[in-house]
């Protein structure tokens, strides 16, 4: 990818994120940021069930 390209991409995608209501921008980061805390407290208990 030539650097043009690449800067014309993240143009769009910045462009898409801010054409998105604020409400549901934020609603997808706690999702994000959730599930992926959710995913490693089932690792963290997973790992715990075993030890014993």
């Amino acid at each position: 990818m030539k650097k043009d390209s690449k800067d014309d991409v993240s143009w769009r995608i910045l462009k898409l994120w801010i054409s998105i209501p604020r409400r549901i921008r934020l609603a997808f980061l706690w999702f994000v940021i959730l599930g992926f805390s959710y995913l490693g407290w089932i690792k963290i208990i997973r790992r715990l069930f075993e030890l014993e």
